[in-house]
């Protein structure tokens, strides 16, 4: 019982750390107020973030069920498309923030430790992965 205890706070607090790192990410990227200056559609900010938020919980329940679709290819071809557009959005706004670590570090004041952050997302990413890979059969 008290494994499962915690394990379940565990997981908790993965799902917390990912989740605030993916919001901490679009935010720093600014791809919200960016998406509004390109496309200049200022009156549509709530729509943005209402998607953004609606899709992040839409695809975990998604990904934690058993969830299975069956569509015309020109339907997938169609959310490709889509797919590509999102990450190719997302990659333009990482190239124009590249200095992001540099910054965060100066703010935090953790610019002599932070190599120490760095090997721990590194080393928790690795035996995340391990055991992923090696016991989930």
């Amino acid at each position: 019982m008290v494994v499962k205890l915690l394990l379940i706070i565990i997981a908790f607090g993965g799902g917390l750390t990912v989740g605030s790192a993916a919001a901490a990410f679009i935010t720093i990227l600014q791809i919200v107020p960016r998406l509004v200056q390109i496309t200049k559609t200022n009156k549509q900010v709530k729509v943005y973030q209402f998607t953004i938020t609606l899709s992040f919980v839409l695809f975990v329940i998604i990904y934690f069920s058993n969830f299975h679709m069956s569509l015309y290819k020109i339907i997938i071809i169609l959310i490709s498309l889509l797919y590509g557009i999102f990450i190719g959005l997302l990659s333009s706004a990482l190239a124009e923030v590249l200095n992001v670590i540099p910054v965060l570090s100066k703010k935090l004041k953790i610019k002599d430790n932070l190599r120490y952050v760095i090997w721990a997302l590194m080393g928790g990413k690795v035996t995340g992965s391990l055991y992923f890979w090696l016991f989930n059969k």
